[in-house]
């Protein structure tokens, strides 16, 4: 995502001692100070509709660019990306029906495709020895420019946990390949024989080359390979500590194609430039600094739905990125006319990153060319922040009346900031909408008692329970769903109800829909609340464990440990229902409690199982609260704000329908963008499938299925229900979660967890 050169610009300096970063001006040649003119501008260029997941744009001898789309073939533009044609080819039958890592064309027309699965008949024939009817594993597909095929078995196979998922042809018609281990190695297609160059910790993103340095991004450094000595080369402190920041989360590449962070040679054989969501930098090779050439908050750069497929320096300082098919090519050409920053500016802060802000942001700037979009993020992936501090320094700020303009209140005091008249009213912004445009459920649940909305969702998360219909429909409450356990436990000694087994994660699963009665109206913890919660819950608790098989419950230990393993949060999936409502088909539970975000491998695995098992049912979840609902992404209006024609502007189109059709935290809450979201695909279509296997270690998959119009209008309608948002200070269910683990365990009574959870409450709201 970003680039530029040679004229004034602001630098980003990374002072490594300390791992420290600051930032800075460097006065280069053509430089002016802040509010000098100068900067880049995009030029779009679609890419054909019928291109999906790529390999990225390749460059051939003859001046043409290349892409071979995984599912349609290759297409071929003669004009840098401005009009491109179809061309068939004797090796797309051979990757069209399989799941295909990468695909690329050299610069002599050779083709290098890597894929994994089983091997389709038009590959099974063109492979030299004979394969097995069951072979499943990683193969390469090479087109030649003679025109003939070879099928290429490197001997990487599924139980081995890798394969080759990264291609990248050199200038001089050399072919590189990554593995999800992280080896670099260079491929010979003659010889069908790989090199191992290297290996990169765990594993490998963008590669690209600067002379004879093969250049990979690995997730805490980059990686310089010398070619011609065969030697890794020293490492660049500077741009190291710049990855380190930028891929924090540790991701180097996305399974849907693309890169978070791509890095390309420059001018110079000693120049790079890396192009992240802040934007691209210069760095010289052995310099202190990198340079900041084009702003991602001036750029699709900043688009946090945008990845990069592809990169290149032109001449005449110009830059191509190649992002996903939605939105094309870019050009990069520096404007001398133009200021280098806009003189008007809109402050957007959020506690955490927040991918739904970042789409705002872009859609806006894109429609305001004229205003500098600042998006600021309090506690970055580091850590150098805590919660606490970071709101300490907001609240400094926005009393002193120099904070920002549009907040993110996910995480924020929100009560507080609306008793002491922190926020502005939002009611004639949302007025400006329509009557119609939002559900007018949503918004009264944040409608305060003069009318006013201080705050509201950009989208929310649905809590629902899933089991047997009457039983569930007696599970209309915490003391029910209490209740409904015992009963359950004295007609059947075994087997899991709810299928879980850990004190915080039962107590965090039922706090999602009950942590709104914990807090009275003075602000206080309401002592009989809390007392009732882990009441409850320990009945469920108990049931729940006094029941427990031993094998099962290994198992999904089991389970949650490999997935920790992998770098997935199991607690977390553990509040979603469509990961629970899986261990009922596969016999570990009879219950699943959680929410759903979204319609693909979340809501449809709730309605394809309810017509696989006509006695399942669901409803809303609730718990101490009555028809609650989860909001995400809580924007608000500073009352202190300097610009706020521009900050009612911007929350106007975070909620307008072109914004929220592209907001995945949770259902959008415009309903013209609810209602597309369904429209997606049509009713019943497949949406693919899933092996579970079962608790007598079998198998049986799980066709997953477009809701029809009934699923549709049912889920619509419980939706059109929800009147409670649930957003209890996070601090405070902390407080709850680890005291109620106590209790839960029989190591506290329920009155002394009370107690000493009213205890701790009551300091952390003093200070």
């Amino acid at each position: 995502m970003r680039g530029k050169i040679g004229v004034l610009l602001l630098a980003l300096v990374l002072v490594v001692s300390g791992c420290r970063m600051q930032k800075d001006q460097d006065m280069g040649e053509g430089s002016s100070s802040n509010g000098g003119m100068g900067r880049y501008e995009e030029t779009f260029y679609e890419m054909p509709k019928e291109i999906n997941r790529n390999g990225g744009i390749t460059w051939q001898k003859d001046g043409s660019v290349s892409v071979i789309s995984f599912g349609e073939g290759l297409f071929r533009s003669d004009d840098e990306g401005k009009t491109w044609k179809k061309e068939e080819t004797i090796w797309f039958p051979m990757i069209e029906e399989v799941y295909c890592l990468a695909a690329v064309m050299g610069p002599d027309g050779t083709v290098a495709a890597s894929c994994s699965g089983k091997m389709p008949e038009a590959a099974r024939e063109a492979c030299k020895k004979e394969v097995p009817e069951d072979w499943e594993g990683n193969y390469c597909i090479f087109g030649m420019p003679d025109g003939s095929v070879k099928v290429v078995d490197f001997g990487f196979r599924q139980e081995d946990g890798t394969c080759i998922s990264t291609l990248m042809f050199k200038e001089d018609g050399r072919l590189f390949a990554g593995d999800f281990q992280g080896k670099i190695y260079e491929v010979d297609a003659e010889k069908e024989s790989l090199r191992e160059l290297f290996t990169a910790e765990r594993g490998a993103g963008y590669m690209d080359f600067s002379g004879e340095i093969l250049m990979a991004v690995g997730y805490d450094r980059l990686y310089r390979y010398d070619l011609q000595e065969g030697v890794l080369m020293p490492q660049e402190e500077i741009v190291d500590a710049y990855i380190r920041q930028e891929l924090a989360d540790g991701t180097v590449s996305y399974t849907s194609g693309g890169f978070p962070l791509a890095v390309a040679g420059g001018e110079k054989e000693d120049v790079i430039y890396i192009a992240g969501k802040d934007g691209m930098y210069r760095h010289v090779i052995g310099g202190s600094t990198i340079e900041q050439v084009i702003d991602g908050g001036l750029s699709t750069l900043g688009d946090s739905q945008s990845c990069i497929y592809r990169m290149k320096v032109l001449a005449g300082q110009e830059f191509l990125i190649v992002y996903q098919p939605s939105i094309g090519l870019v050009r990069y050409s520096f404007n001398e006319q133009i200021p280098s920053r806009p003189d008007r500016e809109l402050w957007i802060y959020s506690l955490q990153e927040n991918p739904s802000v970042r789409q705002a942001v872009t859609s806006f700037k894109k429609e305001h060319t004229d205003i500098y979009i600042r998006y600021e993020v309090g506690m970055e992936y580091d850590g150098s922040m805590t919660r606490e501090d970071a709101i300490k320094k907001l609240n400094t700020q926005v009393l002193a009346g120099e904070g920002p303009d549009v907040l993110l209140l996910d995480g924020l005091p929100l009560d507080a900031y609306t008793e002491k008249g922190m926020l502005r009213d939002l009611r004639p912004v949302l007025d400006s909408l329509g009557g119609e445009a939002l559900f007018p459920n949503i918004v009264g649940g944040f409608t305060a008692k003069d009318g006013a909305v201080y705050a509201l969702p950009m989208c929310i998360r649905v809590p629902l329970l899933v089991g047997d219909r009457e039983s569930i429909g007696r599970m209309d409450s915490l003391s029910g769903a209490a209740e409904e356990a015992e009963r359950f436990r004295d007609t059947n000694p075994e087997g899991g109800i709810f299928g879980i087994y850990d004190a915080e994660t039962m107590l965090r699963l039922f706090g999602m829909v009950s942590s709104e009665a914990w807090v009275r109206e003075d602000g206080q913890m309401d002592s009989d609340k809390i007392t009732e919660f882990l009441e409850q819950v320990k009945r469920i608790y108990d049931a729940e464990l006094s029941g427990a098989v031993t094998e099962q419950k290994a198992r999904l230990e089991e389970e949650a440990e490999e997935m920790v393993s992998y770098g997935i949060d199991a607690a977390r999936l553990q509040l979603e229902a469509c990961h629970n409502v899986l261990n009922i088909p596969r016999g570990y539970a009879r219950t699943a409690g959680g929410y759903v975000e979204s319609i693909q491998l979340c809501l449809d695995s709730v309605t394809s199982i309810l017509r696989v098992d006509e006695t399942l049912d669901y409803r809303i979840f609730s718990g101490q609260t009555e028809d609650p609902f989860l909001p995400k992404a809580l924007v608000g209006i500073s009352a202190v704000t300097k610009q706020p024609e521009d900050a009612e502007e911007f929350v106007r189109m975070m909620f307008g329908a072109d914004t929220q059709k592209d907001i995945y935290e949770g259902f959008p809450v415009n309903r013209k963008a609810y209602e597309a979201r369904f429209g997606v695909a049509e009713e019943n279509d497949s949406n693919g499938s899933m092996m579970l296997l079962l608790d007598n270690e079998t198998e049986q998959e799980l066709n997953l299925y477009w809701p029809n119009q009934a699923e549709r209008q049912k889920f619509t309608a419980f939706v059109e229900q929800l009147k409670t948002p649930v957003m209890t200070e996070d601090a405070l269910c902390e407080l709850v979660y680890e005291t109620g683990s106590k209790v839960l365990k029989g190591e506290q009574s329920v009155e002394e967890g009370t107690a000493e959870i009213v205890k701790k409450a009551t300091i952390y709201l003093a200070e």
